[in-house]
C-alpha cells in the first residue's frame, strides 16, 4: 500500500514537470472512433486535442426512423469530452458539470452520429468543453448538427482531488481566437456564478405571494407540483465505472432520462441495459397523458458527490413548469451508502421536453401547475423554475457569440486552428 502511495505521487509530481506552460490546439490531435454498425463512407480528418470526433451508429436497428432518447447522446458527450480532458491533463479528469445541451435537432434510430468536441477555456485544474453532435443524413449524403454541449471537466490527482497544472490555451498564429474563447469562456463561468446565486435567492425568502409568479396561458386542468412526481431507484455495475472506480457521469445522465419500457423486444434490450426510456420524458408523459414528446435542452447538471459502486441511487423527478408547448421537469439525484448508511443529494438536473402531435408538429398542452400559497416549498419550486428561463436567453446569446467565433467572425484564424 505505502508502495502504491509513492508510485503514485511520483507520477502526479512527473505529470507537472511535463506539463508544458502553453498549449496550442494544433499541438494537441486526437481522434475517437467507435464501431460503425451500418458502414457509410465518411471521410475522417486529422483534429486537434482540444478537438476529437466519435462516429458512431446510435440506436436499435428495430426501431429504425423513430426518435432517439437524449440518454446515448448524452453518454458519448461525456466519452469525448472525457478524452480530450485526460490526454490535454496528461492524468485522470472528472466530468464535473453539464452546464446546458441544446437539441437542435432530433437524432433517429440507426442514424451515424459524429461528435467533435473542443477545449474553450482551461482554469488551473478546469477544462470547458464545448461538445456538436451531427448526424449523417443518407438522402443528403451530408453532417446535420443535432445537438450542442459545454461539459465542464477537471484535472484530478490520485485522492480525486483537483490537480493544478494545466497549461494556457494560447497560440500565437491565432491569438484573437484564443483570446475571444478565452473571454467566452469567463462570461459563462460568471453566468454560471450568478445563476446559483438567484436560485439561492429564492431559499432565502421567507414568503412567496401568487404574484411573484409570471402567469402562463389559462389550462384545462391543473395539477400539484407533488402529483407530478416520478422516482426510480437503482444500482450500478462494475462496467459503470471509470478507472476511479466511480460512476461514469455520461452513464449516470443516460440513466436520468431513462424509466422502464413495456415491449417484449424493448425486455430483452432492458436485461442487456442497452436502452430505456428516460425518467424526465416519462415524467413529462405521465403529466401529459401524451407518447411523443422530445427532450430540447438540459440546463445546469453539476456533480457535486461522486456514485460509488455499493451505493444505491433514488432518483425524483418532477414537472415544475408548464408553457404553453413545452414544460421542464427537475430530476434530483441522492446517493445511499450501503456500507455506511445515510442518504445524500448528489446533484440535480433541469430538462425541457416539447410535446408533439402524430404528425411531429408542436401540440399544446392542455394541464398546467396549481399556485397554492399555501405549499411554499412548491411555489420556490416554480419561482425557480421561472428564473431559469430568464438565464436562457444569456446563455443563447454567448451561443451565438461562440458560433460566430468559431465559423464567421475569426475565419482567418480557424484557417490557422485547424
Amino acid at each position: 500500500m505505502l508502495l502504491k502511495a509513492l508510485v503514485g505521487t511520483v507520477k502526479d509530481f512527473w505529470r507537472m514537470r511535463q506539463m508544458p506552460t502553453q498549449v496550442r490546439p494544433k499541438d494537441t490531435q486526437s481522434v475517437i472512433t467507435d464501431v460503425i454498425v451500418r458502414r457509410i463512407p465518411i471521410q475522417t480528418r486529422r483534429t486537434s486535442i482540444s478537438k476529437a470526433f466519435v462516429l458512431i451508429s446510435q440506436g436499435d436497428e428495430s426501431q429504425k426512423g423513430k426518435l432517439l432518447n437524449a440518454g446515448p447522446i448524452l453518454a458519448l458527450m461525456d466519452v469525448v469530452a472525457g478524452a480530450i480532458s485526460y490526454r490535454l491533463s496528461m492524468g485522470a479528469a472528472a466530468t464535473i458539470s453539464f452546464d446546458r445541451v441544446d437539441l437542435v435537432k432530433p437524432v433517429f434510430h440507426g442514424d451515424h452520429v459524429r461528435l467533435e468536441g473542443e477545449v474553450i477555456g482551461l482554469g488551473k485544474s478546469s477544462m470547458a468543453v464545448q461538445v456538436n453532435v451531427f448526424r449523417h443524413d443518407i438522402t443528403t449524403d451530408t453532417l446535420e448538427h443535432t445537438h450542442d454541449a459545454i461539459i465542464t471537466m477537471v484535472a484530478i490527482n490520485r485522492f480525486g482531488r483537483p490537480r493544478k497544472c494545466l497549461p494556457e490555451l494560447y497560440d500565437a498564429d491565432c491569438a484573437d481566437y484564443c483570446l475571444k474563447m478565452s473571454q467566452l469562456a469567463k462570461q459563462r463561468k460568471e453566468l454560471s456564478f450568478q445563476w446559483r446565486n438567484e436560485q439561492d435567492a429564492v431559499d432565502e425568502l421567507s414568503f412567496i405571494k401568487q404574484s411573484d409568479l409570471l402567469l402562463v396561458k389559462s389550462k384545462a386542468e391543473y395539477v400539484a407540483v407533488s402529483e407530478t412526481e416520478v422516482e426510480v431507484r437503482n444500482c450500478f455495475l462494475p462496467r459503470n465505472l471509470n478507472p476511479h472506480d466511480t460512476v461514469f457521469g455520461g452513464d449516470l445522465l443516460s440513466w436520468m432520462v431513462r424509466s422502464h419500457t413495456k415491449t417484449k423486444e424493448m425486455k430483452k434490450l432492458r436485461r442487456c441495459a442497452f436502452l430505456k426510456d428516460k425518467i424526465a420524458l416519462h415524467c413529462a408523459q405521465k403529466f401529459t397523458k401524451s407518447e411523443k414528446m422530445v427532450t430540447i435542452a438540459m440546463n445546469r447538471v453539476l456533480f457535486k458527490l461522486p456514485i460509488l459502486m455499493l451505493d444505491m441511487v433514488r432518483m425524483r423527478a418532477r414537472v415544475v413548469y408548464v408553457d404553453h408547448f413545452h414544460l421542464e421537469v427537475e430530476v434530483e439525484v441522492f446517493i445511499h451508502s450501503i456500507l455506511h448508511g445515510g442518504e445524500r443529494k448528489s446533484h440535480s438536473g433541469y430538462f425541457t421536453v416539447l410535446n408533439l402531435d402524430g404528425n411531429n408538429k408542436f401540440k399544446p398542452i392542455e394541464k398546467g401547475l396549481k399556485i397554492d400559497e399555501n405549499k411554499q416549498n412548491e411555489m420556490r419550486m416554480l419561482l425557480k423554475a421561472q428564473k431559469r428561463l430568464k438565464f436562457e436567453e444569456e446563455d443563447t446569446n454567448l451561443d451565438t457569440l461562440k458560433s460566430r467565433i468559431l465559423a464567421g467572425e475569426f475565419a482567418a484564424d480557424q484557417l490557422k486552428h485547424h
